[in-house]
């Protein structure tokens, strides 16, 4: 019976996915953060490739309040292919696909998305991520860059 049940569980076990693009993706692993003019500090957190997934999160404060907050994750579509799937500040559940990959950059696209479309990130040295949003609103072109340092140890 114990045997039984053993191997049942093993068969509900999803096996892990095969290391493969998302460990390209280890360059955005980490702690990053910038400060705007206004006094805004944004920080990004992200685990690196494990399982298959990234996890990461963000969150913008100014004048000590909490003003923005993002949950992220990096993992297959149902079809196989790479999707970054953010819930900001509470709001629904968005994906974007993966278009391009290239050696320390990445771009998620998703059309139909209100704003933002795509989503690039690009790593410019070991202490410098580039994040990238673009679309367009009111059939304008918008984009908002976030030029991240590491952070330091212990964050």
């Amino acid at each position: 019976m114990l045997a039984t049940l053993f191997a049942m569980a093993l068969a509900a076990t999803p096996p892990a996915p095969p290391p493969g693009e998302i460990d390209k993706l280890g360059f955005i692993a980490g702690c990053w953060t910038l400060t705007r003019p206004n006094g805004t500090k944004i920080e990004e957190q992200w685990l690196a490739p494990a399982g298959g997934a990234m996890i990461g999160m963000s969150r913008s404060v100014r004048d000590g309040k909490l003003r923005e907050f993002e949950f992220m994750r990096i993992l297959p579509a149902a079809d196989g292919k790479l999707q970054y799937v953010a819930i900001p500040s509470g709001q629904a559940e968005a994906a974007f696909p993966m278009r391009e990959i290239g050696e320390n950059a990445v771009t998620f696209e998703a059309p139909e998305h209100d704003f933002p479309q795509r989503i690039l990130y690009r790593l410019v040295d070991k202490d410098t991520l580039v994040a990238r949003i673009e679309g367009s609103v009111g059939g304008q072109a918008r984009s908002a860059d976030f030029p991240y340092t590491r952070c330091a140890a212990g964050n």
